[in-house]
């Protein structure tokens, strides 16, 4: 049985996903052109220490400990599927 309060949280999660959504477009067409830019330099898709660091940088910022481990299991994804378009 839904409840006013649960449909109130799912809406708030709807908004927070159509966000997440348009800055995950934003940073995959940036990615588009890194590999325009990596190719043009011949340099590899793939940079370890690059994405280390990122995810480094990011779980450094999570205020939440518990949340580490799916944070980065989120940005390792959204990395992957980044070489991919690169």
């Amino acid at each position: 049985m839904e409840t006013p309060k649960l449909n109130a949280l799912r809406d708030q999660i709807n908004d927070i996903d159509e966000k997440m959504l348009q800055l995950l477009e934003q940073r995959f067409a940036i990615v588009k052109e890194v590999g325009m830019v990596k190719q043009a330099a011949n340099l590899p898709v793939k940079d370890e220490a690059r994405e280390q660091a990122v995810l480094t940088r990011l779980r450094g910022q999570v205020t939440d400990p518990s949340l580490k481990p799916a944070i980065q299991a989120i940005f390792q994804t959204i990395m992957d599927e980044a070489k991919k378009l690169e």
